[in-house]
């Protein structure tokens, strides 16, 4: 294979513990580009029609594209595909974080389940090894609780993607956690997870991932950085993170004040849970893999009852649980974005649901 691709795939079949290698045709890589062009591909090859989205038989993929984990600018998503539970049909979602780019260098270009195990089950793969473990330890952990603890007994350089107590009850709202507070959130697809008795992926990889033109992609990539930082959008999303558009959209209509029904006249005090209000409680910056923008950050909450520590809302969270709401209390919000990240509740849906 070529750059970016390292032509490997692993196939678990939980119902009988067996784990295949497979080595796709270098054509498949071509022709299906990405790892939600792959994961497509070989969930509607394999996967039988009509099934209800809880049937054992159906598939739960994760993978990555080309990109992942090389010195392309914002390099760290994967995508998690399946049968959404949530619509009976195509379901997909993608998370940034350092996942991706940590099993790609265990050696895979990506992973898929098929069937359900009779118990708790992770998948650890280590270094193009791969075995199916006891994860009875771990049920009824949050995401942060669950990396905590598989980081202490697996070793601290390992990445994990998991569910939490939502994915494990089957929540059509649950989601896929990687890296503690990024989610892969969409479609419902930790309850998929979930009815596999799937908990997490668990990987630690020190290989390689071949790049054809290193030194040409690394001075392209530090060529792209330098341009953009003289963008209006690089330095606000690098400044604020994407809560610095809350206000904004707001105002314009672009968010969905009152669940669509209303305008920013409804919602005057939208500054209250956008950019520097947000900022003001920031403890902490930190970057996906491979991106130089550094949207993420840390936040702090000291005063009960809402008091905690936890990521910075994403400018989706503050309006799921503002806007629509009505609501312009921040300090709720960031509560609420921990409890549903450490339950692993997508917070589009869930705001949206209350």
């Amino acid at each position: 294979m070529k750059g970016g691709i390292l032509g490997k795939l692993l196939w678990v079949d939980l119902s009988n513990g067996a784990i295949e290698t497979m080595k796709p045709d270098p054509d498949l890589y071509r022709q299906f580009i990405g790892g939600y062009g792959l994961g497509a591909r070989l969930i509607y090859e394999r996967q039988k029609p009509k099934l209800p989205p809880f049937d054992p038989a159906n598939i739960l993929g994760f993978a990555t594209g080309p990109l992942t984990g090389t010195p392309a600018i914002s390099s760290s998503r994967y995508t998690v595909m399946g049968k959404s539970p949530l619509t009976g049909t195509w379901g997909d979602a993608n998370s940034g974080g350092f996942f991706g780019p940590a099993m790609k260098k265990a050696g895979y270009d990506g992973v898929f389940f098929e069937g359900a195990a009779g118990s708790w089950k992770y998948l650890f793969i280590a270094d193009g090894k791969a075995e199916l473990r006891d994860a009875g330890p771990y049920v009824g952990l949050d995401s942060s609780q669950l990396e905590d603890r598989m980081k202490a007994e697996l070793g601290p350089d390992i990445r994990v993607a998991g569910i939490g107590p939502a994915g494990e009850k089957c929540s059509l709202l649950s989601c896929i956690i990687n890296d503690k507070w990024r989610a892969a959130a969409r479609s419902g697809l930790g309850a998929l997870m979930g009815s596999k008795r799937l908990k997490a992926v668990a990987v630690k990889g020190s290989g390689a991932i071949p790049v054809v033109q290193e030194e040409a992609a690394r001075s392209l990539r530090q060529k792209l950085i330098a341009d953009g930082k003289n963008s209006p959008t690089f330095q606000l999303f690098s400044g604020l993170g994407t809560c610095g558009v809350t206000a904004m959209f707001a105002a314009t209509g672009e968010s969905p004040v009152k669940n669509w029904g209303g305008t920013g006249e409804d919602f005057p005090n939208a500054a209250a849970v956008s950019d520097g209000s947000v900022i003001a409680r920031q403890k902490k910056k930190y970057a996906c893999f491979g991106c130089p923008i550094a949207c993420g950050g840390e936040v702090a909450v000291d005063s009960s009852p809402y008091a905690c520590e936890t990521h910075k809302p994403e400018y989706e969270t503050l309006c799921a649980f503002g806007a629509l709401c009505l609501n312009d209390n921040l300090e709720s919000i960031i509560k609420i974005n921990d409890i549903c990240n450490r339950s692993g509740l997508d917070t589009i849906s869930t705001g949206a649901s209350v």
